[in-house]
């Protein structure tokens, strides 16, 4: 069983995959899809190349601002060149399929059942792609004998106040379970980030830390959200009163769930230092990370 994590290449995205590359795991390769011509990601790809570990990059890209075809300021070409990055496409009407006879072991990201059906129709796919699909019967009937997994999000995004403010604990997902019995050969999700793309995130009231954890076989998610949430002022004293409620649940969690990660936030609670929000962000993507691949041997 496999899992592959979905991210979009931005800045912090990118940084807690950086993370993730230097520490032992198994079953993982995550997908990116680029959004930005950044240092950081060809830096990425070349990190998982050095670790022998798998990645994989979309070529065709739906979302953010980056173009193969254009001129790049931070070159991925080199790197790709090497054949350790997996290809990966997002099918759609628009996908040429001799795309697909060039990469005959790529990735393939199914979003809708009426492209899946063309292609299978006109059998533009090769029996040897990974598909990442719906989980979805209909789509599950055309798959037999054929390798692939289900994609969901799990994550519900929203302004973490108010009337969610006593949604502190939930159920995120049991996806190994899930997959088994359907023969699936791996899933992916989008993380705790969620599908929806913005090219300057979400801004919220409240800060809000979320961390998944281990429990019964299944992940599970908390949600630790600051007190004050009446306007967007005041992130770091936000941070920090939600900061305090993840430490008392890090410094009563059972060894399984704690991570390098939830170290780090220890410390900065011990040096009440706020980094901004994006090292938060990689940190808690950083731990999901290592938590699923926890899960993965559970």
């Amino acid at each position: 069983m496999r899992y592959f994590p979905y991210f979009r290449g931005r800045q912090y995205d990118l940084r807690a995959l950086q993370t993730f590359a230097q520490t032992p795991f198994n079953n993982i390769t995550p997908i990116i899809e680029p959004v930005r011509d950044i240092p950081a990601l060809p830096q990425t790809l070349t990190d998982f190349i050095q670790a022998d570990q798998p990645i994989a990059l979309v070529l065709n890209p739906r979302v953010g601002h980056y173009h193969f075809d254009a001129p790049a300021k931070h070159p991925i070409q080199s790197v790709l060149a090497t054949g350790a990055v997996t290809p990966a496409f997002i099918l759609s009407p628009l996908l040429p399929p001799e795309q697909l006879e060039a990469h005959p072991t790529a990735i393939v990201i199914v979003q809708h059942f009426d492209d899946l059906a063309l292609f299978l129709a006109r059998d533009w796919l090769p029996e040897t792609l990974t598909l990442l699909v719906p989980p979805e019967a209909r789509i599950r009937r055309q798959l037999r004998d054929r390798p692939f997994g289900h994609l969901v999000d799990h994550f519900v995004p929203g302004e973490y106040a108010t009337d969610t403010a006593q949604l502190m604990d939930s159920f995120f997902s049991d996806d190994r379970s899930f997959a088994t019995p359907f023969g699936e050969i791996g899933f992916s999700d989008f993380l705790t980030v969620g599908q929806p793309y913005s090219e300057h995130g979400f801004p919220t009231k409240a800060v809000t830390l979320h961390l998944t954890y281990l429990k019964d076989g299944r992940v599970r998610i908390r949600h630790f959200q600051s007190d004050d949430h009446a306007d967007f002022r005041h992130q770091r004293e936000k941070f920090f009163q939600a900061l305090t409620k993840a430490v008392m649940w890090i410094n009563q969690a059972p060894t399984i769930n704690q991570t390098p990660a939830t170290d780090q936030l220890l410390t900065l609670a011990n040096e009440h230092h706020f980094p901004g929000m994006g090292i938060i962000k990689a940190l808690t993507l950083t731990h999901h990370l290592t938590m699923m691949n926890r899960y993965l041997n559970y």
